[in-house]
């Protein structure tokens, strides 16, 4: 039963149709990898987050200087 107030379109019976293994949001694959940060400290997500937010505050920061 999901317990979340998210429910993906790719998940058949606990399988991700994407990645064709078990569900486990955040997994490198999933839709929201890299998207999000999961309350999970050990998700792969959120290194990928993290870097990702990185990368859009460099680009920010480099479009209002002019560098």
């Amino acid at each position: 039963m999901n317990q979340g107030g998210w429910t993906c379109p790719h998940d058949i019976d606990g399988i991700c149709d994407i990645i064709k293994k078990e569900c486990d949001p955040g997994d490198k694959g999933c839709v929201l990898y890299g998207k999000v940060k999961f309350s999970d400290e050990t998700s792969p997500s959120n290194e990928a987050f993290e870097k990702r937010m990185e990368r859009k505050m460099k680009k920010l920061q480099e479009e209002l200087h002019g560098d």
